[in-house]
């Protein structure tokens, strides 16, 4: 049986704890733990997480060639952190990529519901 991918609300992860944990610990499974829909913690392995730090976490200083991209990456609106959030928005204003133009549609309602304010059209003039 292979590792698979849980994602769980944090009450579910509160209450099974033991039960995911001795999964996990098995290299059966990672959980992810959502609260209000938005995920917050992916619980890995002993040996998932000495990878991370021996990979990651205790990677010496990049090159500029190894540099991370510092790109936001546009996820689904509604599961970006609000500053992040308003942060893409702003900066894919006047984008002709339609992709971009689909996800900014989406995030304009997301920002309206959120701060009860209309952000900027999410479309550029045409002309």
């Amino acid at each position: 049986m292979g590792m698979t991918e849980e994602t769980v609300s944090a009450s579910h992860f509160r209450v099974h704890f033991k039960d995911i944990a001795n999964a996990v610990a098995r290299g059966e499974q990672a959980c992810t733990v959502e609260r209000h829909g938005l995920p917050m913690v992916v619980v890995v392995s002993l040996e998932d997480a000495e990878f991370l730090r021996k990979h990651k976490w205790g990677a010496k200083a990049s090159s500029p060639e190894e540099a991370p991209n510092d790109r936001i990456r546009l996820i689904n609106p509604d599961s970006m952190p609000l500053e992040v959030l308003e942060e893409a928005y702003g900066l894919t204003t006047g984008t002709r990529d339609h992709e971009i133009e689909d996800w900014r549609f989406k995030a304009y309602w997301s920002l309206q519901a959120r701060t009860g304010k209309n952000p900027a059209p999410p479309f550029r003039p045409s002309g």
